[in-house]
């Protein structure tokens, strides 16, 4: 029961902060035209007084793009640039880049350079990684906010909200760290021991199906443990802010104290969740393919479609903090009021 009743409530909570929602939208847009205002100022210069401009306005052709990149090799723009991103592709053509951790092990592998050799290396695409950094605190000044408001017995306002961002930032910014620290030695050291191993077990199957296989159940395993640590350093956030912790390390300790015993309560609460961004997913994806992009006006419409799907997905990430808050302070009370029961009277 504390399952619906947990999502029913995250789901109030999250409603009564549109403004919150609206501005963690806004927040991101802002770092996304850091990298699209250039780049399509670029690709303006590159197409214009050519005979591609009407026909790349009708659809997008995979071959152009490619000789596009080629000639503009040298642009950081360019090379973070992936004509994917125009339709709902990045779910399938990326997912094999997050499988293997490709962000995780580059940006700690950065750390790595710039706190032990005392070294600034960003890799070749140096634009799309600091812009990847940014999104990393923006997102870490905004769960501050979104969980510090869930956590309070009363509605909070917009200044409140700010506030509780920046107080939990650098709580949250070492526990960003530490997560990083995690995932890194996850995907650095125990998913490629698992991906030599495929090899290893499959180079002489003579069928492609026996290493497919074994790499869909690799996928399978990575997304269920993926999930399970987002949701232990998500309810370590939650404790943070709720049990007013400073150690990440403790903090980290204590969330998995709770999300693993009562793995039932929280997994389950995770997983409605999470269906709920799969189908949100599922019907963006359904939408944009009715949609003709073949003239302006459609393509505007596309446009302002995705735009609605971002805030969509900002509302499931503030609904994903209030359900989980709900859960860990409701759980916490009945633990509690149990524990109280069973204290023998004195008198």
């Amino acid at each position: 029961m504390n399952i619906m009743s947990s999502f029913k409530q995250g789901v109030k909570l999250a409603s009564r902060t549109k403004r919150m929602i609206l501005f963690a939208w806004f927040a991101n847009v802002l770092i996304a035209l850091v990298l699209a205002v250039p780049a399509l100022k670029q690709l303006d210069g590159y197409l214009r007084d050519t005979v591609m401009d009407e026909k790349i306005l009708q659809q997008m052709d995979p071959a152009w793009m490619d000789s596009y990149r080629v000639d503009m090799e040298k642009s950081d723009h360019t090379r973070a640039l992936d004509y994917t991103i125009f339709g709902y592709a990045p779910f399938i053509n990326h997912l094999e880049m997050q499988m293997n951790g490709t962000f995780i092990k580059t940006l700690g592998g950065f750390l790595y350079d710039l706190f032990v050799r005392w070294e600034l290396n960003a890799g070749p695409t140096s634009l799309l990684f600091f812009l990847s950094l940014l999104y990393v605190v923006v997102n870490t000044f905004l769960t501050g906010g979104f969980i510090g408001i869930y956590a309070k017995d009363y509605r909070s306002s917009f200044p409140e909200f700010l506030m509780d961002g920046a107080r939990y930032f650098g709580k949250f910014f070492r526990l960003a760290l530490l997560a990083l620290l995690v995932y890194f030695i996850f995907f650095s050291v125990v998913l490629d021991w698992v991906n030599n191993s495929i090899y290893q077990w499959t180079q002489n199957d003579a069928s492609e199906t026996v290493p497919y296989l074994y790499y869909m159940i690799r996928n399978v395993v990575v997304l269920l443990l993926l999930s399970l640590l987002f949701m232990i350093f998500d309810y370590a956030r939650i404790r943070m802010v709720v049990d007013d912790r400073t150690s990440a390390l403790a903090s980290t300790a204590a969330g998995a104290r709770f999300a693993v015993p009562h793995f039932v309560k929280t997994y389950g609460l995770y997983l409605l969740l999470t269906a709920f961004g799969v189908l949100l997913i599922a019907v963006y994806a359904i939408l944009e393919k009715w949609i003709p992009q073949e003239s302006y006006w459609p393509l505007v419409f596309l446009f302002i479609l995705q735009q609605f799907y971002m805030v969509a997905r900002f509302w499931l990430k503030a609904t994903f903090y209030a359900s989980q808050v709900t859960m860990y302070r409701t759980v916490s009370q009945q633990e509690h009021l149990k524990s109280v029961s069973v204290v023998p009277s004195t008198t």
